[in-house]
């Protein structure tokens, strides 16, 4: 629901159209402070209609107030009842003829959710109009309107006289917006006069005209104005007005202006004309004075050298350029047949934008954007899926893939007839392209692939579970590429047809186990399972490997003799009691390895040295520990035992209690290299390092009270001994307000780009929404 916002107090604007609030939405999800700044307008104000007829019932200390008199007159504790309305005075004068009631003395009326008092009403209780004099009102679901009168004029119209409005406690609100009149209708607009927001008694800002809707339903109209400063840009003013097209449908126009030159404009489009089929397009452009820029040329600079797309050298530098993104999602669930349709588009005019524009750390660290879409269909225990891809892999140069289409049949692993056996089937025919950028294969091709399975389980035995497994695989290309040579890749126009087959079996027990009877924590009996496993596993060598064009993991099978033997430690606990709850399993402990019976097949790129990897694969260690739902832990480790060390470790933790919670993960990984390092890399090409070690720390929790509250989120790159990121949320929650504070810091570990420094302050007002969002980022609504 669009609620609006008392937004044109922010600039002193006269005479406005309303404005709106809509939820600005990310391309990506994993912003953890996003929905910390969002704030609903929650001002709704619903009167049903009462039933016509009935009688007044008037009670009260002393009363006049017989059947055949036309004039009531009551005194003391006063009590009247009509329809929807009560009324509450000390002193009352009701005319029967006209139904006109005239009271004083501590007026209190009711009428649905509404509250109304003051020193004197006249009101007519069969046309529900009326005037309260120094007036209050209670509104749903915490407003406060105080005012010299409050004149109800119509069944959902009123007229407010010097009026202060607010949604904290009175008579000393921590904000309040006076007005010097105001005529509202309900489902409608409020139309306000002199309006002052004010902090305690301090006058902030002023509007000498104000129009904010009243409306249950979406309102289109204007967004709160985008203010802030960033470094590279200037001066920002962000103008965006929300437009709605019909019922399923809205749409929300931005316009961005920046003080040195830079201009912006984005497009929202949303619909949804069913519960169970929704979409959602956004599209931004602009036009950017301090664009990143990879440009042809050379220079002596090593840190302004960098990668085109192909994958030359080029120089870096900062100019004028248009700059754009767009995502467009829909999904529909409700197709005729029980079909289901998703589509998921993402596209950057270059990988500088997904640095010098978003917010989101991950999409700043992000080497691939993504476009998918299918069509699929169930029917049992088979499925058929039609598939568009569109995926581009950014680094030293660009790689495209794109499926166009994919036609795809599963059928899941099911019972053969009457036979112990199962089978499974994957089928798939694709048209593909691919381009890996310079001196490698770039063009068109089909392929087909057809790879059924059969399966054999033994379960008849308790503590011993067998599934063996054969199958085999063909795969058709209607083009092939020539072998790596110095000079590069590139398709030959030759077709191939790859074959290979395959068998299995899986061992799993004999199991142990012994069950403890102690206390500890929540816990009573344990019970402790120990769970040998074997998975074997052969595929026959692969014919042609080395002319594969390779695009997913459909193509990178290669020929293999190898048995994986595995140890799993199990313990499960369970609470004392006839009601405790079932046994949880509360901690595992695996440790696998795996052996090659002999070399696998591999590939030597072109002016590399293979070297063959051990046959004994690293020795592997997985430990997750989660006694209770707020705690958890999780670490693996990868020890080489040729080379005498560990060769990837992850660790993580993480713990919550109630809304406060804290996280840690530590992850490395240092692969042992099959091939010797080729020739180094052109000048300005960058040179990937095959070593990674990275922390990432966050945590919330509150401060002095429940006021106060801190978020932060740290991510440290402990090879480069560097702060890639750093978040932090500060945030105050009054009784009826809201300030947050965020300060981000992101350093680039590219040479050449420069880091980032933003900072983003809101007030959020109590049920009314966002009345301030400043911020120094370049960050956008889409």
């Amino acid at each position: 629901m669009k609620k609006p916002l008392l937004a044109a107090v922010l600039l002193g604007f006269g005479a406005l159209p309303a404005f709106a609030q809509i939820a600005q939405d990310s391309f990506d999800a994993s912003d953890p402070f996003a929905q910390r700044f969002k704030e609903k307008s929650r001002f709704e104000l619903k009167i049903k209609p009462p039933k016509p007829g009935g009688a007044v019932k008037v009670t009260a200390d002393r009363e006049n107030c017989a059947d055949n008199l036309d004039v009531c007159t009551a005194s003391g504790d006063v009590r009247l009842e009509y329809q929807d309305v009560s009324m509450r005075a000390e002193t009352l004068t009701f005319d029967r003829r006209s139904k006109i009631a005239t009271a004083e003395g501590n007026v209190v009326i009711d009428q649905g959710p509404t509250r109304m008092s003051g020193r004197r009403a006249v009101f007519d209780l069969e046309k529900k109009t009326g005037t309260l004099e120094e007036a209050e009102a209670d509104l749903e679901p915490t407003f406060h309107i105080i005012a010299k009168s409050i004149q109800k004029t119509g069944e959902a119209t009123y007229v407010i006289e010097d009026g202060v409005f607010t949604a904290c406690s009175i008579p000393d609100p921590a904000w309040s917006f006076s007005m010097r009149k105001a005529a509202v209708t309900l489902d409608d607009y409020a139309r306000m006069h002199g309006v002052t927001f004010r902090a305690r008694k301090v006058p902030l800002l002023y509007s000498p005209y104000l129009l904010w809707p009243t409306k249950e339903d979406r309102v289109s109209g204007f967004l709160v104005p985008g203010l802030g400063y960033n470094n590279a840009r200037g001066a920002f003013l962000g103008l965006t007005y929300y437009w709605v097209t019909g019922r399923p449908t809205d749409a929300t126009t931005e316009l961005d202006l920046y003080s040195r030159g830079a201009y912006g404009l984005g497009q929202e489009f949303r619909w949804a004309p069913s519960a169970e089929s929704a979409g959602v397009f956004q599209g931004f452009v602009a036009r950017d004075n301090a664009a990143t820029l990879c440009e042809p040329g050379t220079t002596a600079d090593p840190t302004k050298l960098c990668a085109l797309p192909d994958g030359s050298s080029g120089v870096r530098s900062t100019g004028r350029a248009t700059r754009w993104k767009l995502r467009l999602d829909h999904t529909s669930s409700d197709l005729p047949g029980d079909a289901r349709a998703v589509v998921s588009i993402r596209d950057y005019s270059d990988v500088n934008y997904l640095q010098d524009f978003e917010r989101s750390y991950n999409l700043n660290a992000s080497r691939q954007i993504q476009s998918t879409a299918f069509l699929t269909k169930n029917f049992g225990d088979d499925s058929v899926n039609l598939r568009f891809e569109r995926t581009e892999t950014l680094f030293a140069s660009d790689v495209l893939q794109e499926r166009t289409p994919s036609l795809e049949y599963a059928h899941r692993t099911a019972k053969l007839g009457a036979t112990p056996l199962y089978a499974a089937l994957d089928a798939s025919f694709s048209q593909l392209f691919v381009n890996r950028g310079k001196n490698a294969a770039h063009g068109s091709y089909e392929r087909g692939d057809v790879h059924p399975v059969l399966s054999f389980p033994v379960k008849d035995i308790p503590w011993l579970s067998l599934n063996a497994r054969g199958g085999g695989r063909i795969t058709w290309y209607s083009d092939s590429v020539t072998p790596l040579t110095t000079t590069g890749q590139e398709f030959s126009g030759d077709s191939l047809t790859r074959r290979y087959g395959e068998a299995g079996l899986s061992i799993v027990g004999p199991s142990f186990s012994r069950i403890y009877d102690f206390s500890l924590g929540p816990f009573a009996k344990w019970k402790h399972i120990i769970e040998p496993r074997v998975d074997y596993g052969y595929v026959s060598p692969v014919n042609g490997l080395d002319r594969i064009p390779l695009f997913d993991e459909t193509d990178s099978v290669f020929g293999q003799n190898a048995v994986t033997y595995k140890l799993v430690n199990r313990l499960l606990a369970k609470g004392g009691g006839e009601n405790a709850p079932s046994a949880q399993e509360v901690a595992t402990l695996e440790l696998s390895q795996t052996y090659n019976f002999q070399d696998p097949q591999t590939v030597a790129f072109a002016g590399t040295t293979l070297i063959e990897p051990p046959r004994r694969g690293p020795f592997q260690g997985l430990l997750r520990i989660a006694p209770v739902p707020a705690f958890h832990l999780d670490a693996q480790i990868a020890y080489d035992t040729s080379a005498s060390r560990a060769t990837s470790f992850s660790f993580a933790a993480g713990a919550n209690w109630g809304s406060e919670y804290a996280a840690f993960t530590w992850t490395a990984s240092r692969p042992i290299l099959t091939t010797a390092p080729g020739p180094p890399p052109p000048p300005g090409i960058p040179v990937i390092d095959p070593n990674s070690d990275f922390i990432r720390a966050s945590a919330g929790v509150y401060l002095f009270s429940k006021h106060w509250r801190l978020d932060t989120q740290l991510n440290y790159d402990v090879r480069q001994r560097m702060m890639a990121e750093d978040r932090t949320l500060l945030s105050y929650a009054g009784s009826c307000y809201t300030i947050l504070l965020e300060v981000r810091n992101l350093r680039s570990t590219v040479t050449g780009f420069p880091s980032r420094h933003d900072y983003r302050l809101v007030f959020n007002l109590k049920n009314i929404g966002t009345l301030l969002d400043l911020n120094g980022g370049i960050d956008k609504l889409f």
